[in-house]
C-alpha cells in the first residue's frame, strides 16, 4: 500500500510527535520531582491523541486503525479539564480531590454513549464504518451513531466546553499572576510567562471555529477544530522547551546547579560551593547589604540586584540562600521587609504612613503582599499587630 501525504497531513504528524514527546517528558519529570506537572503532560497526550484521530480521518487512513474508531473524543474530552486542574494546583497549592473527577463527567457520558460500539462492534464492523463516513471528514465526526444526542452535537459541545474550561483557567491566572509576580519568584515569573502563552495559542481551539464556522464549507469547518488542534500543539510543544524549568519540574536552584556544574573547573573532592570560608564570606556580605544598606527596601528588588550589590555570584547566593538558611530569595528578603516593619510600628516611627504606605516604605510592592507576608511571619495582620502595640492592655 501506497502512503501518500499532503503538507497538513505532515503537519498533524508533526504536530503529534512534538505533543507526545513533550506530554512524555512532562510526566516522567514531574513523576520524579513536581507531581502537578504530571496533570499538564496527560493534557498534552491527551490532546495530542485526540488530534492523531483527526489526522487519520483528514488522510483517511483511519480504516487501518478500526479499534481507534470513536476514541479520539475521549482524548479531547479530558484535554481541558486536565489543564485547568493543574492550573489551579500550582496557583491555589491544592492537593486533588476526590470530587475533581466531576470535571471528566463530560467524557465519562461520552464513552457510555459509544459502549455498545467500543465493546460489541467487530473491527470488521467498524471498518466497514469507517469507509462508510470517511471521504467526507466533516460527516465522520457529527457522531451519527450517538444514543442519546442529535449528530453534531459533540463537536460543538467540546468545543464549548474547551471555551469554558479556557476562561476558567484565565481567570485564575488573572487572580493570582499578579501575586506571582510581585512574589519577585523567579520561577514564578516564568511560569506565568509560559501560561500566558500557552492560553494564548489555545484561543485557536475555538475561537476560529466559532466566528467562522457558519460561513465556510464543512470541509473547513473540520480544519477549524481540528487543523488548528494541531497548531496549538504544535505551537505549545515549541514554546515549553523556552521554559526549562518547566518542562523538567526544575526549581531554580536545580537550575542554577544544572547551569553551573560544568562551568567550573573541577574541585577537589574535599571541598564543595560552599565550604566554611565561603559560607562566613557570605554572610558578612549579606550582613553588609541587608544589615547596613538594608537593599530589601528597595521595591522590585531580584535576586541579581542583591548579588550585584553584595559581590556574590548568583548561583553561590541561590545556593545559600536555599541550602543553608534553607529559604528562598523572595521568602527570605519579604521575611527582613516584615521585620524592618515591625521595628517602625515598635519605635512608633509610622504614625504619618497608611498601612499601604507604611508596606511600600518597606519594599512591598502592593497591598496585598504587604499583608500575606506580614501574617505569614509575624502571625497576625499589621492593623491588629498596630492595634496590640498602641493599645497594650487590649
Amino acid at each position: 500500500m501506497v502512503f501518500l501525504l499532503e503538507v497538513k497531513d505532515l503537519i498533524y504528524i508533526l504536530a503529534v510527535f512534538m505533543g507526545f514527546v513533550t506530554g512524555t517528558v512532562l510526566v516522567i519529570f514531574g513523576i520524579r520531582k513536581r507531581k502537578s506537572n504530571v496533570l499538564i503532560g496527560f493534557s498534552y497526550l491527551s490532546i495530542s491523541y485526540a488530534v492523531f484521530l483527526a489526522f487519520l480521518i483528514s488522510s483517511g487512513y483511519h480504516v487501518l486503525f478500526p479499534s481507534l474508531y470513536r476514541t479520539g473524543n475521549i482524548g479531547a474530552l479530558i484535554f481541558a479539564p486536565l489543564a485547568f486542574i493543574y492550573i489551579r494546583q500550582v496557583l491555589e497549592n491544592r492537593a486533588l480531590k476526590a470530587w475533581d473527577l466531576l470535571h471528566f463527567i463530560p467524557s465519562l457520558v461520552y464513552f457510555v454513549d459509544f459502549f455498545p460500539i467500543y465493546f460489541f462492534t467487530s473491527l470488521a464492523e467498524k471498518a466497514e464504518l469507517i469507509r462508510s463516513e470517511i471521504e467526507n471528514p466533516s460527516v465522520f465526526v457529527y457522531f451519527n451513531q450517538s444514543r442519546f444526542f442529535p449528530p453534531n452535537f459533540y463537536t460543538i459541545a467540546r468545543t464549548l466546553l474547551i471555551f469554558i474550561y479556557w476562561g476558567a483557567s484565565a481567570q485564575v491566572i488573572f487572580r493570582f499572576g499578579r501575586s506571582i509576580h510581585v512574589s519577585e519568584n523567579k520561577f514564578g515569573k516564568e511560569w506565568i510567562l509560559w501560561m500566558k502563552f500557552y492560553l494564548g495559542s489555545n484561543l485557536l481551539l475555538f475561537v476560529p471555529f466559532f466566528i467562522f464556522s457558519r460561513y465556510v464549507d464543512s470541509k473547513i469547518g473540520y480544519d477549524l477544530i481540528h487543523f488548528t488542534g494541531a497548531i496549538v500543539i504544535f505551537l505549545n510543544s515549541l514554546i515549553v522547551l523556552f521554559f526549562p524549568k518547566v518542562l523538567y519540574s526544575m526549581d531554580e536552584v536545580d537550575l542554577i546547579l544544572a547551569k553551573t556544574e560544568n562551568s567550573f573547573p573541577a574541585a577537589k573532592e574535599d571541598s564543595s560551593p560552599l565550604n566554611e570560608e565561603k559560607i562566613g564570606e557570605i554572610e558578612n556580605k549579606l550582613q553588609m547589604a541587608i544589615g547596613n544598606d538594608k537593599v530589601y527596601l528597595k521595591n522590585g528588588l531580584t535576586i541579581s540586584d542583591l548579588s550585584k550589590h553584595a559581590d556574590i555570584p548568583t548561583y553561590l547566593l541561590t545556593i545559600y540562600l536555599n541550602q543553608i538558611l534553607g529559604t528562598t530569595f523572595s521568602e527570605y528578603i519579604n521575611q527582613k521587609r516584615v521585620e524592618e516593619c515591625c521595628r517602625l510600628i515598635e519605635d512608633g516611627n509610622f504614625k504619618h504612613l497608611t498601612l499601604e504606605g507604611l508596606g511600600n516604605s518597606c519594599g512591598f510592592n502592593n497591598r496585598n503582599s504587604f499583608i500575606t507576608s506580614f501574617k505569614k511571619y509575624v502571625g497576625t495582620t499589621p492593623s491588629e499587630f498596630v492595634k496590640s502595640k498602641t493599645n497594650p492592655m487590649n
